[in-house]
């Protein structure tokens, strides 16, 4: 994939199968967020299970032994929504997102967890606006991959990585503004880093700007 079919792709089949290198971490976190805007339909516990940990694995917080322990329960949640009689399309979906999701994430299995959120709803209309959104969310976390940012050790203060921090762990990015604001001050001119802070998001863990302050990759 060219950076021009980067910036003008809609598809979440060619972003998961475009060979860009990035780390299991980011696309794993990608997979996570996509599924959790469905999570209201995850009405197995070990569907919304499967999510947390695999978010913990990313971040190194857990071993491989619960992570294989995640995708054995959300393999049978999996297998016990889509046996049940009557049971409703989106919780399905969700239920195959959230397997897909805390799998070893091949190409496949990140084309599969995007699909199933899509598949979730109900309308073209409404079908194409999430695929939007997801769309927004990976390039929220990976940025411009052709394009990549330095970011200058001492931009990197207390107030910033506080501020990462306290997004990072709440899940709530409403400060990113603010954030933008506490970059100026450090001497941050960087236009595409403090746009991305001021627009219209949506942000997730895997923030190309948060991870920049955190150290991450």
């Amino acid at each position: 994939m060219t950076e021009a079919e980067w910036l003008a792709c809609e598809e979440l089949g060619r972003f998961a199968f475009s060979g860009i290198k990035a780390s299991d971490r980011k696309w794993r976190l990608v997979v996570c967020a996509c599924s959790r805007r469905i999570w209201k339909w995850m009405v197995d516990d070990r569907s919304r299970r499967a999510i947390d940990l695999s978010e913990r694995f990313a971040d190194g917080l857990i071993s491989e032994v619960p992570l294989a322990e995640a995708q054995t329960g959300a393999q049978a949640a999996w297998t016990a929504v889509s046996n049940k009689y009557g049971e409703s399309p989106q919780r399905a979906a969700a239920a195959t997102s959230a397997y897909s999701s805390q799998r070893h994430l091949n190409d496949n299995d990140r084309s599969n967890a995007m699909g199933s959120v899509i598949e979730a709803f109900s309308g073209t209309a409404r079908r194409i606006a999430e695929r939007d959104a997801l769309v927004q969310i990976i390039r929220d976390v990976f940025g411009n991959p052709f394009r990549p940012i330095t970011f200058l050790p001492e931009w990197r203060t207390s107030t910033l990585l506080a501020l990462a921090q306290q997004m990072y762990d709440s899940r709530d990015f409403s400060t990113m503004p603010i954030l933008a604001d506490a970059l100026g001050d450090t001497g941050c001119e960087d236009e595409e880093i403090l746009a991305h802070c001021r627009g219209p998001g949506p942000h997730v863990r895997g923030c190309w700007v948060v991870d920049a302050i955190s150290g991450k990759a």
